[in-house]
């Protein structure tokens, strides 16, 4: 039986948990993931989003009907939709009294130490006076997220986890957990905890992603770089109802994937 105690939590919302199938945003489903995130707040807890989406709501007010391939083009759409999410986040949480905070990174703010001390900080300072803080990759000036290395936040939603000693990260997407193959294929099996992530557990491929950038493969990099941090991990599918809240209460969803030691 699971045991998950968490006090910090991250939550990173994938593109495809966050998107319809034309690659707008899914507002209906953020609305229950904020309801949710608010109910998690009124436990005691701490909540860090780590969040996709700005591309999909740049798409929207620009009126393209498909997520472009054109790299400049998919920046332009971020720049362009990175407010509008925002400003989506603050209305949605503000219904349940609660404050957000943008905050926006490249993979630098890592590398530097004088960058990341002010980071947590920040955050800390943040979590303190009861604040959401929700993260993104600043797409229009950081090639690499937008390119095929970053993996749609999967390893930046990774990093903080484990900067910040979050006790759990959640990643949600639009498939049940990890599967020893791809879940679209017959037999596909859901494996439910991982203890160890080995070689078997690398190797697996999934379904690749038709509108974001993460996969299996940097989901599970996710994992092994969290959990090494003492961090526990959850994969699961962001639009089934009251995901969240079924993993806090230890309840049978997902992947969990276990801290070493």
């Amino acid at each position: 039986m699971r045991n998950v105690k968490a006090k910090r939590i991250v939550v990173k919302i994938g593109t495809n948990a966050m998107t319809n199938r034309n690659g707008m945003l899914n507002l209906a489903l953020m609305k229950r993931l904020v309801a949710q995130i608010a109910e998690i707040k009124k436990m005691g807890k701490e909540a860090i989003i780590i969040t996709s989406g700005a591309i999909g709501a740049g798409m929207k007010e620009l009126k393209l009907v498909s997520r472009p391939k054109d790299v400049t083009m998919q920046q332009v759409c971020a720049a362009v939709g990175q407010s509008i999410l925002m400003s989506r986040y603050h209305s949605l949480f503000s219904r349940h009294g609660i404050k957000v905070a943008q905050i926006l990174l490249t993979y630098d703010t890592f590398s530097n130490a004088r960058t990341f001390f002010n980071l947590r900080n920040s955050l800390n300072t943040l979590l303190k006076l009861g604040v959401v803080p929700v993260i993104n990759e600043n797409d229009p000036i950081s090639i690499d997220e937008i390119g095929p290395s970053f993996g749609d936040n999967d390893n930046l939603s990774a990093l903080i986890a484990s900067k910040m000693k979050a006790d759990l990260l959640v990643i949600l997407t639009d498939v049940d957990g990890l599967f020893n193959k791809d879940p679209d294929r017959k037999n596909a099996v859901l494996i439910k905890e991982v203890v160890n992530i080995g070689k078997d557990i690398e190797l697996i491929n999934g379904r690749a992603s038709h509108l974001g950038l993460g996969g299996v493969q940097t989901k599970i990099k996710a994992a092994k770089t969290a959990t090494k941090a003492g961090t526990t991990v959850v994969i699961a599918n962001g639009k089934k109802n009251e995901v969240l809240l079924k993993v806090l209460n230890n309840e049978d969803v997902g992947t969990v994937f276990y801290p070493k030691g």
